[in-house]
């Protein structure tokens, strides 16, 4: 989610009316839902009360994950003195990050330690199979709590990528097998270390404004222990930063048939396609992997705004569809695909017109409401409303057998037990994953990528310079490129991919309706969607 960098000052008269406000949307946030079946306090912890204005402006200010079913991580910003370094910027924000290792239900303390971070953008990733990723400023580490713990070190942290660049997004896919790494040139000291425009060619600084971003394409390898290796891809650059729906085997591309009729396709990295569902939006759909063989989009009704989400599946059905009724901005996600479930939650707000760049104010805040999915159907297994509320998210994780929720609400980490899965929702995994696209060894990377192919060729090989560097050093792509600021996280909400953002609509033959019928049954008529 972007954080701004800077948090506006309002008068007393609209701070005291905010509060008010604020506090009827936590209480409203507080109405009686599900009885969890555990309860960790968080003051024992050390949990202090963040400031509303860095959580609705999409800091990332605290985190719960599931380090395995019986286990959670849970990390928060304190308040603490700080020595200052002498080699800080002057527009660093420096904070303290506290993580605890804890026990389920128990709550019992295994493991801490602390971090010192430098800006309030997203700070910590979940690599699956009990491994997370740390990002100081434009350094990632890895760690493994319970691999380490044993050894008396559970943080013990490992060398993964350093780069010059500055880090503006990483995206991992659902099972975590492919990171993307988005990446801008670094802030200038001062106006004196600005390379000369005489010193470039005209060609380099177009590019340097038009694509600004570099976007490289890394498959993860978990080889055991607390290793977590890179197998590098290509690389391009784009715009600005967003989210591509891609994992180890290829990724989602939208296609224009025109008349608000849209269709995916699913690209492998050897340059396969494979003709996905078709969907009708009056806006362009945007695509989000949830598992390997199923994903959802966003589309828009007749109000054009992205209240309609549907499931796909990689055999060419919609599985089916569902509006969402209330105004929204900043979908999160955490997902299960071992279980076939994901969560998505959802910052609700009074006014339709809110924009994902506004400094939100808690006046527009209706609540956060976190929601689990089965992927098949579309069912809503738990609906739980989380208080306080957290633009950036990270205040929930979903086990990774799919059979818990835990959420942040007010002082305590409360778990949720979710039903088991039923024989039909087992069979559903089952075929999901025999249906989902294999990787192949190629490389990953975007081949119809918005910039020639011969930069693309120079990126890939760029890239290879991750290989067998410890820790790896990111090489640049292209010449530098000075831009303003930017966030250290994704986009806010769904938006296209570099990809499918420049490519103009184009006149496709239209594919066969896909159908949820069974081979040789007679389809019906399809009824109108609700």
């Amino acid at each position: 989610m972007p954080v701004p960098s800077i948090i506006h000052a309002y008068s007393v008269l609209r701070k005291s009316l905010s509060l008010l406000l604020l506090v009827f949307v936590t209480k409203g946030a507080l109405a009686k839902g599900p009885d969890p079946a555990a309860r960790i306090p968080l003051e024992p912890l050390g949990f202090q009360t963040l400031p509303t204005q860095f959580l609705l402006a999409g800091s990332s200010m605290f985190t719960v994950d599931f380090v395995d079913e019986k286990h959670l991580l849970l990390t928060y910003s304190t308040k603490r003195l700080l020595k200052r370094l002498p080699d800080c910027p002057a527009g660093d924000q420096d904070r303290v990050i506290d993580a605890v290792l804890l026990e389920v239900p128990s709550g019992k303390v295994l493991g801490r330690t602390s971090w010192r971070t430098h800006d309030r953008g997203q700070y910590l990733w979940s690599l699956g199979q009990g491994r997370f990723m740390l990002r100081v400023r434009n350094t990632l580490t890895t760690f493994a709590p319970m691999v380490n713990l044993a050894k008396g070190d559970a943080f013990r942290e490992r060398s993964f990528i350093t780069t010059e660049r500055r880090i503006g997004g990483i995206l991992f896919s659902p099972d975590a097998d492919l990171m993307i790494l988005e990446t801008m040139e670094p802030l200038p000291l001062s106006n004196d270390s600005l390379q000369p425009t005489s010193a470039i060619s005209s060609d380099e600084q177009r590019i340097r404004m038009e694509t600004p971003v570099q976007v490289n394409f890394f498959r993860l390898i978990k080889p055991g222990g607390d290793e977590v290796d890179l197998k590098e891809g290509s690389a391009f650059r784009a715009r600005v930063p967003g989210r591509i729906p891609a994992n180890s085997a290829g990724y989602v591309a939208t296609v224009d048939q025109g008349q608000q009729h849209w269709a995916f396709d699913f690209h492998t990295y050897s340059g396969k396609v494979k003709e996905l569902s078709q969907f009708n939006s009056t806006c362009r759909p945007v695509p989000m992997l949830v598992s390997r063989g199923e994903f959802i989009a966003f589309g828009c009704g007749l109000n054009h705004s992205p209240q309609v989400i549907g499931g796909f599946n990689m055999r060419g059905e919609e599985m089916w569809q569902q509006t969402l009724p209330e105004s929204y901005i900043a979908p999160t996600f955490a997902f299960a695909p071992r279980a076939g479930r994901f969560v998505m939650s959802r910052l609700l707000t009074h006014s339709s017109v809110v924009q994902t760049s506004d400094i939100l104010m808690p006046e527009l805040v209706a609540g956060q409401t976190i929601v689990v999915y089965q992927t098949d159907s579309g069912r809503q297994i738990l609906r739980v409303d989380a208080a306080p509320v957290s633009r950036a998210g990270q205040n929930f994780a979903l086990a990774p057998d799919g059979m818990t929720l835990a959420v942040i609400r007010t002082d305590a980490v409360e778990v949720y037990a979710l039903p088991t899965l039923t024989p039909r929702e087992r069979d559903a995994v089952k075929l999901a994953e025999s249906s989902a696209p294999q990787e192949d060894n190629t490389p990953p990377g975007l081949f119809d990528s918005p910039i020639p192919r011969s930069d693309a060729a120079s990126s890939a090989a760029a890239a290879a310079a991750f290989r067998d560097q410890k820790p790896p050093e990111l090489k640049q792509v292209e010449p530098p490129a000075s831009q303003a600021p930017q966030s250290a996280v994704p986009a806010d909400t769904p938006t296209s991919s570099p990809t499918e953002s420049q490519q103009a609509p184009t006149e496709a033959t239209p594919r066969k309706p896909p159908t949820l019928y069974s081979p040789g049954q007679e389809a019906k008529p399809e009824a109108p969607k609700q």
